[in-house]
């Protein structure tokens, strides 16, 4: 039987119990927590759990200043110091697995294969401004540059496209073996980011010459659009550069990762041209991205695609509520490189797709008004934006266009499957001089 959140109860008083007995977070969040109110951070030192009194009075500090996180973010956020692979075997099946729900949730996603991958592009612009994370993609080296991240975001829609169409269960399929070689991906980078002091990550983190052009007037937009959040409503910004914060690639960032992948489509599947969907669709695409979270090491309970749709739903407004809009209050130039590289990357494929459009896309479904950004179009950038949401709103509404997008998508998906290196180099010198 597949778990329910919303019958599942969170214990607050637990999770902050448990949150101030790891001597990792709980030095980290004190110190978020002593920032927020400008006093000197003390030095915090090390106790035991038996000892009541001093846990006690870090529970009501902790109490106080996460008081504007929801229960389940808040459990989320337990996930910090819990290693992004938790271990377990990737053949060893849950009881709530639902073969036939997993095979729906494939159909729906080869039926729906471009709205996807532009959902899952479209929310870089919110999993990107989270700090920690971005910097664990900039310090893998695959994404800083156009083509790179060309290359990377294909490599992920091939073994996406593997996911969909292969059983992810069988030994041998595509589909297993791309799981196996994701763990062994990640495991290198936590290898990495583990022999490395935080200080050390931030300084290979940093980024030669970055393209921001339009970070000044982001800034100014996502001032006046996102509210200020509350005292501990966003701790990770208190002191994003904290030598105390928890090591990457945990199961907190395994969690939202999973949120990039389904988060906005089930929100607002209209909105990337998913129309005539059904919930039961929606929810079995949620089984599917549950499964294989769970075989990529995620921790059943930190799995964002746990519970039905409307709670999956709920977690998602609440993330995108309490974390991802005043996390745009503070964009890093990071931010605006590594997601302009992503949409400036396949530009040569996708003329309509471009960074400010996609950015201004979001916003307009995340009822964010950038009047700055909107004006700073170019025409051309402008007739752009009004087409891709024509198309996406109107167009793919007839079968037949979006049979014929998911065809062209296949058939791109196939070519670079079997690309040589000497094709790659003639990709690269289109992508870098587009």
């Amino acid at each position: 039987m597949e778990s329910s959140a919303a019958t599942e109860t969170y214990d607050r008083e637990a999770i902050l119990r448990k949150l101030a007995g790891d001597e990792c977070l709980r030095k980290y969040l004190l110190n978020s927590a002593r920032e927020s109110r400008k006093t000197e951070t003390p030095e915090t030192k090390a106790f035991e759990e038996s000892d009541g009194e001093c846990l006690e009075s870090v529970v009501e500090e902790l109490r106080e200043f996460l008081k504007l996180v929801p229960d389940r973010l808040l459990h989320m956020m337990t996930g910090l110091s819990r290693p992004g692979d938790c271990g377990r075997p990737a053949d060893q099946k849950p009881d709530w697995l639902d073969m036939e729900k997993l095979r729906r949730g494939q159909k729906f996603a080869r039926e729906h294969s471009f709205s996807l991958y532009f959902g899952e592009m479209a929310s870089l612009t919110c999993t990107y401004s989270f700090p920690d994370t971005l910097k664990l993609l900039i310090l893998t080296g695959k994404s800083n540059t156009r083509f790179l991240a060309f290359k990377r975001w294909a490599s992920t829609a091939i073994r996406f496209h593997h996911w969909y169409c292969y059983d992810p269960w069988s030994k041998g399929t595509k589909a297993w073996k791309d799981i196996l070689a994701v763990r062994a991906s990640h495991a290198a980078v936590k290898r990495r980011v583990d022999a490395s002091t935080n200080e050390e990550t931030d300084d290979a983190a940093k980024i030669p010459n970055m393209s921001c052009p339009s970070r000044d007037i982001l800034l100014k937009d996502f001032s006046n659009a996102c509210e200020v959040p509350g005292v501990g409503q966003c701790p990770f910004l208190v002191k994003p550069n904290d030598p105390d914060r928890p090591k990457g690639l945990n199961q907190f960032e395994m969690s939202f990762t999973q949120w990039q992948l389904v988060g906005l489509v089930v929100c607002y599947p209209q909105h990337f041209g998913i129309h005539n969907a059904t919930d039961e669709d929606l929810e079995a695409y949620c089984h599917l991205w549950r499964s294989i979270g769970y075989q990529l090491g995620t921790e059943d309970e930190f799995n964002f695609c746990r519970g039905n749709l409307d709670e999956i739903r709920k977690l998602s407004h609440d993330f995108l509520e309490i974390w991802v809009k005043p996390n745009l209050r503070e964009v890093t130039p990071e931010w605006e490189h590594m997601t302009r590289c992503v949409f400036d990357g396949f530009k040569h494929l996708l003329p309509y797709i471009g960074f400010e459009t996609t950015v201004l896309f979001v916003c307009e479904i995340l009822d964010l008004k950038m009047p700055r950004l909107y004006s700073s179009l170019s025409y051309k950038a402008w007739i752009s934006h009004c087409l891709m949401k024509y198309f996406l709103y109107y167009g793919m509404k007839l079968p037949r266009v979006v049979d014929f997008i998911n065809t062209k998508l296949q058939r791109f998906l196939d070519i670079g499957e079997r690309l040589s290196p000497s094709a790659w180099e003639k990709i690269r010198i289109k992508v870098e001089g587009c």
